[in-house]
């Protein structure tokens, strides 16, 4: 399942990445300065994560993976058109 030594694999090396830039966009996500700032931030915290689990899947080979980082993708998607929603009602309302 596993290979000798995991750190060779340059599959690993996109996880280390991509998850080293989700917690630098972490920052984004506590400092702001806006609402849809820190949203946005979360999305691509989401979006990296997702990414993540696909690779994961490959490199483990547990393809079941990929059914929960769909859903995930889906979550996020939702999630967004909700917050822009939101967003547009308050732009009318003038609040």
């Amino acid at each position: 399942m596993f290979e000798e030594n995991l750190l060779l694999n340059p599959l690993t090396w996109v996880i280390i990445i991509l998850l080293t830039t989700a917690f630098i966009l972490f920052y984004r996500v506590i400092v702001g300065p806006t609402i849809p700032d820190r949203f946005i931030g979360v999305n691509t915290i989401t979006t990296k994560l997702m990414v993540v689990i696909a690779v994961l899947s490959i490199l483990i080979e547990e393809y079941f993976l990929l059914d929960i980082a769909i859903v995930l993708v889906l979550v996020n998607t939702v999630g967004g058109l909700v917050l822009a929603k939101h967003l547009e009602r308050c732009a009318q309302d003038g609040n």
